[in-house]
């Protein structure tokens, strides 16, 4: 099957790789790769992905995990955050696709100014307490900060976001115009050891919320494509495993009562965190800038 491909912008032949089912729906969908750039993609695309982001699974992206997975998530986001600014000023940080503002949060009491972004009229009511932060609506239609009253430059972080998205490229380049001077980009790695001895049972497919699987290659290729370079870049471990069974098990219609046990926020998967570390490398980030 040809189709343009939203990384590479080409008209190429989409290879089948894998078939790989919804966690949380009925629905059943294929990774297939790029015959001209090798970017992996969910087919096929839903007209209206709402539905999906109203799920019971969807849920664990904008309410507060376990108290010992909150912790966790805090000291790897104070790491995060280091990444951006070893290179020098941020500037003002734009978090896109905020959720729970757990990011935000470290960065505000680091003393750097920040605004939250994402797709609704007001923030989650896990982000309730903290009026000192600006919200304002990221459109992941059209990739617009609307509200957005902030003097450019400034750092936009895009924390599991972009595999989220319809159109990569455009969504940088769009952001890059409303004054976006550098990036912090997160995604799962499609070219991970972790990937590939799971298969399909790798949590991190997570379609069709991720209409985009990314090995270092193609999201380098996506931010050339942009126009932007990279500053630096490396690989992180998120802890996988555990809800990588949680899927095998909920796939396979366990009892809520015991696949629930193994949820990607649960405190069975905080306490197991470090045996992820058998495996590294899950996630995949860069920084990056305009090329000159």
């Amino acid at each position: 099957m040809e189709v343009t491909c939203g990384c590479c912008g080409r008209v190429a032949v989409a290879t089948h790789v894998l078939d790989v089912p919804s966690t949380d729906t009925a629905d059943h969908f294929t990774i297939a790769r790029c015959g001209a750039c090798g970017v992996l993609r969910t087919l096929p695309v839903p007209t209206d992905l709402a539905p999906y982001y109203a799920t019971d699974l969807a849920a664990t992206m904008t309410e507060p995990g376990s108290r010992l997975f909150s912790s966790l998530r805090r000291l790897q986001l104070v790491r995060e955050l280091r990444r951006i600014t070893r290179l020098g000023d941020p500037g003002t940080v734009v978090d896109v696709g905020c959720g729970t503002g757990d990011f935000v949060r470290v960065v505000a009491r680091r003393g750097f100014r920040v605004v939250a972004a994402d797709a609704g009229e007001r923030p989650f009511a896990a982000f309730a307490g903290e009026a000192r932060v600006p919200y304002v609506r990221f459109d992941f239609d059209t990739y617009a900060l609307h509200g957005l009253d902030l003097l450019a430059p400034f750092t936009v972080v895009l924390r599991h976001v972009l595999e989220h998205v319809r159109d990569p490229v455009a969504c940088l380049a769009s952001l890059r115009r409303q004054g976006a001077r550098q990036f912090y980009i997160v995604v799962p790695n499609a070219g991970s050891l972790e990937c590939r001895m799971l298969g399909p049972h790798w949590y991190l497919w997570d379609p069709p919320r991720h209409l985009w699987h990314f090995d270092r290659g193609s999201l380098e290729h996506v931010c050339e494509r942009a126009g932007l370079e990279t500053a630096g870049r490396g690989v992180t471990t998120a802890p996988i495993l555990l809800p990588s069974l949680y899927r095998y098990l909920r796939l396979r219609r366990w009892p809520a009562r015991v696949y629930e046990a193994f949820g990607p926020t649960s405190l069975l998967t905080a306490l197991t965190a470090p045996a992820n570390l058998l495996v590294p490398g899950n996630v995949l980030w860069c920084v990056a800038r305009p090329a000159p």
